[in-house]
């Protein structure tokens, strides 16, 4: 999201700064490295008390020094003190993005969480969610006033994405080939696409399984993948830096997720690239699918009715192409790249330097 936010920001004049809490990972190094955009990597703590005062100060010191007249803040919580560092370095607009619906459930740690969220409501203008799903859960869960919140689409370079590169429909002799995009955590549900992987060669289809990402959940996921005889048909595939190929060889994307999804990136790029779409029926993903319209939805966790809907699309692939094709519309209408980099132009009080295309000062 910051890399599509800073090739639209420097194609209109105005200059970005990223500031890194920690080193590592830094995947995205080398994209950021040919945009010539400045980087700071601030060492934060991982642990203890100090580390807040440590972003706090550090902010301060990065801010002063580029003078910056906007914030964005990705991390959420954190952000009470990237705020406070912010605004005693006279930054005029300060930002966060909430890209996860709260998870209430976490007893103490998201006490804690909400205490973080109120310390950094003084400091805040907008709390900006990623969907209109995110920014109820924001209201509820926190007591934020609505017009404390501003909803912004994550946004798909859909250059990316040409649909001219989709592969033809799989033949009798090849497999019907289903994708997943994402980080390979709790807040994702990759096990139920195994385990609806495993009905499906018990049905007897030809299918091929291909899950992008890494995370914390890959032991578990690698385990269960051999314990269910799947070795040869369902595919860690680890991090990529070639997903637009990867989903445009895809006969679907499945996105099995949990009701803790906030928007679904990937679910985007699959719409922008016209792959067909079945998903988990949680908050986020209605919304995105427009309540169905354009993708199958299913029940979370619900092995057979996700083996179904993929059956389904595989049966009438026609329906399935027109379908995707009306998702493709809208995500192009709604979820570009450059809508969302506008979008946060506007938050952050950067609109008349993007029109004008001339920018003295930078945003970090």
């Amino acid at each position: 999201m910051a890399l599509v936010l800073c090739r639209h920001w420097l194609s209109w004049g105005i200059r970005p700064v990223l500031v890194i809490l920690h080193a590592t990972p830094a995947d995205l190094a080398p994209d950021f490295d040919a945009l010539a955009v400045d980087r700071l990597t601030l060492d934060i703590p991982k642990k203890g008390f100090v580390r807040y005062l440590v972003i706090t100060a550090r902010v301060f010191a990065a801010a002063r020094r580029y003078r910056a007249i906007g914030l964005l803040s990705m991390p959420f919580g954190w952000h009470a003190f990237i705020a406070l560092g912010a605004r005693l370095a006279g930054v005029r607009h300060v930002v966060a993005h909430v890209g996860n619906y709260p998870d209430a459930s976490r007893g103490s740690a998201f006490a804690k969480f909400r205490l973080l969220v109120q310390l950094g409501r003084p400091f805040t203008d907008l709390l900006v969610c990623c969907s209109r799903y995110v920014q109820e859960g924001t209201m509820k869960h926190f007591s934020i006033r609505e017009r404390e919140t501003a909803v912004v689409y994550n946004g798909v370079p859909a250059e990316d994405f040409a649909t001219d590169a989709r592969q033809s429909p799989a033949s009798s002799d090849k497999p019907f080939t289903i994708g997943m995009v994402a980080r390979l955590e709790k807040h994702k549900d990759q096990a139920t696409l195994i385990r609806a992987a495993k009905v499906l060669k018990e049905r007897g289809r030809n299918i091929r399984v291909e899950i992008v990402g890494d995370g914390s959940q890959r032991g578990m996921l690698e385990q269960m993948i051999a314990a269910e005889g799947l070795s040869g048909t369902v595919s860690l595939l680890g991090m990529r830096r070639d997903v637009p190929a990867i989903i445009a060889g895809l006969d679907l994307f499945a996105f099995s997720t949990t009701p803790d999804e906030g928007f679904g990136l990937a679910l985007v790029e699959a719409m922008i690239a016209g792959v067909p779409i079945v998903a988990s029926d949680v908050g986020a993903c209605r919304e995105v699918l427009s309540g169905g319209t354009l993708g199958i939805l299913v029940p979370p966790t619900d092995v057979i009715a996700l083996a179904d809907a993929i059956d389904l699309v595989r049966d009438d692939p026609q329906t399935a192409s027109l379908c995707a094709g009306r998702a493709r519309e809208k995500a192009l209408r709604e979820y570009s790249g450059e809508a969302m980099a506008h979008a946060y132009s506007n938050v952050l009080g950067l609109s008349s330097l993007a029109q004008s295309a001339h920018a003295a000062r930078p945003t970090a």
